[in-house]
């Protein structure tokens, strides 16, 4: 029996691009936070070997506070906001350099009492902590008419 003539075969070019299972979100502003300790530091001026206990629970509290938030609700607020590296204070930029992570646009502050601050850096919905700034000098600020 002869084989019929399907005409000339057709070449589907192999693919070696994968393409992920799940789509990466970059609506990082409408996730709910999570927290990263792995560059959490405690020698630096800015270190978390100074917390004291009442200190911590509050810490612990307003990040806990948070974590039922969004981000943008989290950013807008009075006391947390995105701030440029450059704005930072000389050891906090210096710090950045030592550990290798001075090639970000800015950290978050995140207000925990009137004047204690804890830092991160922001990958996608991941704040990396940084610092706790008990007396808000890792980005100090003048108020005016003071």
């Amino acid at each position: 029996m002869a084989k019929k003539d399907r005409g000339p075969k057709t070449l589907i070019a192999a693919t070696t691009e994968k393409k992920p299972a799940a789509i990466f979100d970059d609506g990082w502003k409408e996730m709910r936070p999570a927290w990263r300790v792995s560059l959490l530091e405690m020698y630096t001026p800015f270190g978390w070997l100074e917390v004291d206990a009442d200190s911590a629970l509050q810490i612990r509290e307003r990040l806990a506070s948070y974590e039922s938030m969004k981000w943008k609700e989290i950013v807008l607020s009075y006391r947390s906001h995105m701030i440029k590296r450059t704005a930072l204070c000389k050891e906090a930029q210096e710090h950045l350099v030592k550990i290798e992570q001075d090639d970000i646009d800015s950290v978050v502050s995140l207000g925990i009492t009137q004047k204690g601050r804890v830092f991160g850096i922001l990958e996608h919905n991941v704040l990396k902590l940084l610092w706790w700034d008990p007396n808000h000098e890792v980005c100090p600020t003048v108020k005016p008419n003071t």
